[in-house]
């Protein structure tokens, strides 16, 4: 999409978003915005020059030079396929303080592409490296509230691996009126409480972000959806439900103390995707 097309995009949805908050009250204080970006590898024998090992030296450069002076990116992800969608799918999942933040950063790539190098022979060498790896394609797909409360962040390490298995699921949360002697408050706390001392005690999920609908997906029957990308080292542990459903005996210890944190969920789970997440482009 067009740079200037896209800048505007954004300053009118921006626009909406601010009507439909404060409609539906979802936007909380304090969270951040997620925008998921899909774009497609080129067919690498049509790119001059390619291989494994130059194809991570000129992402190296492009990652390490940008993530650097980028004063708007918090954080970011980019996830190449493993068992969701086609091979030639990258995604990139881009976090900032606001909405006027996502605004501003995707309308001046040039000026980043300037503090990140300099020098102008320095610059065209290195972007032209990393992008003749792509084809002419993007597509915007999620723009999300990222919950902050929930988030688990993942330990820098020097052995830390290249990739590791990003799992997206959305779950729903049931309509107020539709749970029995239900709030928000309660809620809140409950999931808090799952959180605290069972995703921050599982060892097996390296990070997490929990989002919710802003702009994307649809609101359907009441059913609110609330999406979780867990990261985990391998596809074993993000297949291990064992080490949770320990934790979870261990803190909601009665079937009274399950049913409280299960009635505000919808019996139902979407599983939207399985994908490497190459760390070392990370931010």
């Amino acid at each position: 999409m067009n740079k200037i097309v896209l800048k505007n995009l954004l300053k009118s949805m921006l626009i909406l978003s601010l009507i439909v908050s404060s409609a539906f009250g979802q936007y909380t204080k304090g969270n951040t915005v997620v925008a998921w970006s899909k774009y497609k590898w080129k067919d690498l024998s049509k790119v001059e020059g390619a291989s494994g090992a130059d194809w991570s030296e000129a992402g190296d450069n492009y990652f390490t030079s940008r993530n650097k002076v980028d004063k708007l990116l918090k954080s970011s992800l980019m996830l190449t396929h493993y068992w969701s969608g086609s091979s030639e799918d990258v995604h990139f999942v881009n976090e900032f303080a606001n909405m006027e933040d996502a605004t501003l950063w995707s309308g001046n790539e040039s000026g980043l592409n300037k503090k990140a190098w300099p020098n102008a022979d320095d610059r065209k060498s290195a972007l032209s490296a990393w992008n003749k790896y792509f084809a002419s394609y993007h597509e915007d797909l999620h723009v999300f509230e990222n919950h902050v409360a929930f988030r688990k962040t993942a330990k820098k390490k020097k052995d830390s691996p290249r990739k590791t298995v990003l799992v997206v699921t959305t779950s729903y949360w049931k309509r107020m009126s539709d749970v029995t002697d239900g709030t928000t408050e309660e809620r809140e706390k409950l999931m808090k409480k799952y959180f605290n001392k069972v995703t921050m005690k599982n060892d097996k999920v390296i990070s997490q972000r929990v989002v919710t609908h802003l702009w994307s997906g649809h609101v359907e029957n009441g059913l609110w959806p609330v999406t979780y990308i867990k990261e985990f080292a391998n596809m074993a542990d993000a297949d291990d439900t064992e080490s949770e459903n320990k934790l979870i005996d261990k803190v909601f210890k009665t079937d009274e103390d399950k049913m409280a944190y299960g009635k505000y969920w919808a019996g139902k789970h979407d599983d939207v995707g399985v994908f490497y997440n190459e760390t070392w482009t990370n931010k």
